[in-house]
């Protein structure tokens, strides 16, 4: 899509919820499902420049002025194109929220765990206000690239990783971007653990999601093997002890997707054993595992 025209000032009567900001972007684009363009919509909205070079220390850049009249974006070439879509649309995420503070002199600058930031890491105030700037950056990020109105055909049914790589590669944003958004939006109780050479990197869990017992650095129990030919496992139940805290009453199942250089993120999906004693349930569970 080029040419695009938007009126920034009907976004910015969004006011500062992140999902309000993203869909007063939709409401005017009316575009269908697919990838958003991204980089037009951010020069449409007052940004002359976008900039793609080597960086070290952080993913992405914000140069602009306190009245935020133009922006510059600054996005890293070392990262692969889906995740500098995502980090071009955090900067715009900064660029249009009026409540968001520059961390610099000059704007503002990101890095990879500034990118991962979620809300409940970011609601004491305070000190934590460059986190819940950045959570927030992530959420219109997000709700930009893969809007909820369009995601109904990708989180129905039972949970499943293959259902996250359709949505990846259908709005092309990263596997890491996209299972985070379908752990949001699935309504099963989900969580993804992302590893590396076997040791937590970080946890994600959805709402309804029980406390994870893992924490960074940790040792992740053993993972399901991919299926042959495959980098993705079939579901497998596994031992709430061994990744929740207080599980008793909890039935788990987990998922891996294996990816290069020891890299995997492992979906897990939580059900209350005490109320999954319906034949449909039954079946519904014995399926999903013997696939």
């Amino acid at each position: 899509m080029t040419g695009i025209v938007l009126d920034r000032m009907e976004v910015e009567e969004a006011g500062a919820n992140p999902d309000k900001l993203a869909s007063a972007i939709h409401d005017q684009l009316k575009a269908s499902p697919g990838p958003v363009p991204v980089e037009a919509i951010a020069m449409a909205l007052d940004i002359v420049e976008i900039r793609v070079e080597p960086l070290s220390n952080f993913e992405g850049a914000l140069v602009t002025t306190l009245d935020r009249n133009t922006g510059q974006i600054l996005v890293n070439a070392r990262s692969r194109p889906q995740r500098r879509r995502f980090t071009i649309a955090h900067e715009l995420g900064h660029f249009l929220n009026p409540r968001h503070a520059p961390t610099g002199p000059n704007g503002f600058a990101c890095s990879r765990d500034d990118l991962r930031a979620s809300p409940a890491g970011g609601r004491n105030g305070g000190s934590d206000r460059h986190r819940r700037q950045e959570a927030e950056a992530n959420a219109f990020a997000i709700e930009l690239l893969a809007p909820r109105r369009w995601l109904r055909p990708y989180v129905s049914g039972v949970a499943d990783l293959a259902q996250v790589i359709a949505l990846s590669d259908a709005f092309e944003i990263s596997r890491e971007a996209g299972v985070r958004r379908y752990v949001e939006c699935h309504r099963q109780a989900l969580a993804v653990v992302f590893s590396h050479d076997g040791r937590v990197v970080y946890g994600a869990p959805g709402r309804e999601f029980p406390r994870l017992a893992l924490g960074k650095d940790t040792k992740v129990p053993d993972l399901p093997m991919p299926s042959e030919g495959t980098f993705l496992s079939d579901a497998e139940e596994a031992d709430p002890a061994q990744w929740l805290f207080g599980s008793k009453t909890v039935a788990l199942s987990v998922q891996t997707l294996h990816q290069q250089g020891g890299w995997a993120l492992t979906l897990l999906c939580a059900e209350d054993a005490e109320e999954d004693d319906g034949i449909e349930d039954t079946v519904e569970r014995l399926s999903r595992f013997d696939r």
